[in-house]
Order: C-alpha cells, then sequence, then structure tokens
C-alpha cells in the first residue's frame, strides 16, 4: 500500500512527455486544437506563447446536460520534447448562475514555478468575467500549513482577498478567498467578506 503511494507521488511530481518529441511546435498545436474541439464538451478559451513551450487553455463541462455543475480548466503544454502528460488544471463548481467555488489547482512536482497557476487562475477570472460571475469563492486547506504564505500571496496577487479564520479547530479551512467582479473588486487583502459582519 505504501509503495503504490510513494510511487503515484513520484510519478505525479515528475513531468512526463509524450513518447515522440515535436518538430513543428505548430503543427503540433493545430493538431491538439482540432482534438479539443472534437470533443463538444470542450471549449477553446486561449493559446500562450511562453518561453520554448506552447500552452493551450480549454474549459470542460464534466457534464454537458447540466448547464451548472462542476467543470475544469485544463492545460495542454507542448515543447521540443513532447505534450505534457501530467495534469495540470483547476477544478471549479457553479454554486449559482453568478457564484462559482474554486475546488483546486492541480500543478505539483516538476511543473510548480512554471506560471501555470498563473495561468490557470487567471483563466477562470477571464472565463468569470466573460460569463457575468459574480464572485469566485474558495479556501485554503489546514494540509497546506507548510506553504500558507506562499498560497495567501499568489491568491492576493491575483485580486482574491484572503480571510484567515481565528478557529485552528476547523479540521479543513485555514482560510477563505474571496473575488469580487462588482464595484468593490479593488479593496483585495485581508478582512472580511462584504457585508459581513464582525
Amino acid at each position: 500500500m505504501f509503495d503504490f503511494i510513494l510511487n503515484f507521488k513520484e510519478h505525479r511530481d515528475k513531468r512526463i512527455y509524450s513518447k515522440s518529441k515535436i518538430k513543428d511546435l505548430d503543427v503540433e498545436v493545430s493538431k491538439e486544437i482540432k482534438k479539443i474541439k472534437e470533443n463538444d464538451e470542450n471549449d477553446l478559451l486561449n493559446i500562450i506563447n511562453k518561453k520554448e513551450e506552447k500552452i493551450i487553455v480549454y474549459h470542460t463541462s464534466l457534464d454537458k446536460e447540466e448547464k451548472f455543475g462542476l467543470f475544469l480548466i485544463k492545460l495542454k503544454i507542448i515543447n521540443k520534447k513532447g505534450i505534457v502528460l501530467n495534469r495540470v488544471r483547476l477544478s471549479a463548481i457553479y454554486k449559482s448562475e453568478v457564484d462559482i467555488e474554486l475546488c483546486d489547482i492541480e500543478v505539483f512536482g516538476e511543473n510548480s514555478g512554471r506560471g501555470y497557476g498563473s495561468i490557470l487562475l487567471n483563466s477562470l477570472i477571464e472565463f468569470a468575467k466573460e460569463n457575468s460571475i459574480q464572485k469566485i469563492t474558495g479556501w485554503i486547506s489546514y494540509a497546506d500549513s507548510d506553504h500558507f504564505d506562499k498560497l495567501a500571496s499568489f491568491y492576493k496577487k491575483h485580486d482574491f482577498n484572503v480571510i484567515w479564520h481565528d478557529d485552528i479547530n476547523n479540521s479543513n479551512k485555514a482560510t477563505d478567498i474571496y473575488w469580487d467582479n462588482s464595484e468593490h473588486k479593488g479593496l483585495c487583502g485581508e478582512g472580511k467578506f462584504p457585508n459581513q459582519s464582525n
């Protein structure tokens, strides 16, 4: 059992590429875009040129019959070594027609520190703006206590409020995070949610 967990973590953290190297990035990007568009659950959001990589950003609804539900924003990362096979994605869920809850950002190991988390979060924010979403909420878990400062800085950099909890007995939530698309959006940092009393 423990061997499986260690192997999973090692596999998840090591950057893994498709078997074939890529000679022409633009040709490969065109092929991958075609594959993405063939699935009617996918919507192409953006193509980003980043150093020696091309990154395709796309939105996937997990249940195409359900208008508001769980969805993913995924990155398809392509460079000369191949296509990165590791999962690099953000998961979120509609809480209502105007409210999204951020569930998770999955960027691990050798994929960390490359700006992919920012691409995912910026893509979610742009998606929210384009779809008249008023707020994005979420939270930081106590499981992430070894890098609270880094996470708080990351969310603040993207105009999220970070609201720390006083209750350390709460087994999950250390903070709430909150992004507001209304006229009060400019007030980011630590504090209370808008209209929340002391």
